[in-house]
């Protein structure tokens, strides 16, 4: 146990840095790593606030040949994957023509006796956690949209934690792509979910076919019928195989560069999306994601 990130490069020859902490130490930790030269994963979301981003963004700029990953570990599982080729790939439902998701999960913000962990108190983290995991699947197969219009929920339950804290119970959005293409999304802390906690369900239409997906369980639809069924590994006992795929894909991207580029690009890209979602929760207002991200990434 070492009390810095400095501190404990200095005891190993370390080239990588893994941050599991508080979101409220992020930032920080984020930007001492790509200080001290380490190539940094850091688990969802790696900044609370559009200052704290653009100053990852700045110590980044700083070492740009370093791997910056937002730690996204829904993304790599079995199913997710499954789906991510089906959106993206030419045998799958061709070009997206809509879809939508729906989240559920009953999530108790108590870490003990008289403590809340900080999603209770940050505003906005539930696009920023609560749903990121969701959506930085879609950001991974079809990149960002062109505009979003979102809501938030307000609530406090004891029970489970909430506060009433702006942005941190649930929330609800419409996401237009570039071709035409909306995606929609509603999700929520406070509802039921499966043994894990927490579950999601997607639907898609394309020209060519259109998918289905509940948990682990994907499908294929064409022409009426259905032409795959599968059921895959989604959420896996305490996410190790999850983090396990996603820590081997950032060692790849390390060690040879495999899918370096989107990687680092989709990752900051779904923290993008999260926070114009609450721009737009935020303001009433339809938010234009391209101009966001050019005007918060300079």
């Amino acid at each position: 146990m070492y009390t810095s990130i400095e501190e404990a490069k200095d005891k190993h020859n370390a080239v990588a840095c893994l941050i599991y902490a508080s979101t409220t130490a992020h930032m920080k930790l984020v930007t001492d790593a790509l200080g001290l030269g380490l190539h940094t994963l850091c688990v969802k979301p790696i900044a609370a606030s559009q200052d704290e981003f653009k100053a990852i963004l700045k110590a980044h700029k700083a070492n740009p040949d370093l791997v910056l990953v937002q730690g996204q570990n829904k993304r790599w599982n079995p199913a997710a994957s499954r789906m991510r080729d089906w959106l993206r790939e030419p045998h799958g439902i061709g070009e997206m023509i809509g879809g939508e998701c729906r989240f559920w999960i009953r999530q108790n913000l108590w870490t003990g006796p008289n403590s809340r962990q900080p999603d209770a108190f940050v505003e906005g983290l539930f696009f920023h956690a609560g749903s990121s995991h969701q959506l930085d699947q879609l950001v991974a197969a079809k990149e960002l949209p062109r505009y979003v219009t979102a809501r938030v929920h307000t609530r406090t339950d004891e029970e489970l934690g909430q506060t009433g804290v702006w942005g941190t119970a649930g929330g609800q959005a419409l996401m237009e792509f570039a071709n035409g293409a909306t995606v929609s999304y509603t999700g929520t802390r406070a509802s039921h979910a499966n043994p894990f906690g927490w579950s999601g369900s997607w639907t898609f239409h394309g020209e060519k076919a259109d998918i289905r997906r509940d948990g682990g369980h994907l499908q294929l639809f064409r022409k009426g019928e259905c032409v795959e069924d599968v059921q895959l590994q989604d959420l896996h006992a305490g996410l190790v195989e999850d983090d396990r795929i996603q820590f081997d894909a950032f060692a790849d991207a390390i060690t040879d560069g495999k899918d370096r580029d989107w990687i680092h690009e989709s990752t900051l890209s779904t923290w993008v999306l999260m926070e114009s979602l609450n721009v737009s929760a935020r303001e009433g207002s339809r938010v234009d994601v391209t101009a966001f991200k050019k005007k918060l990434m300079g």
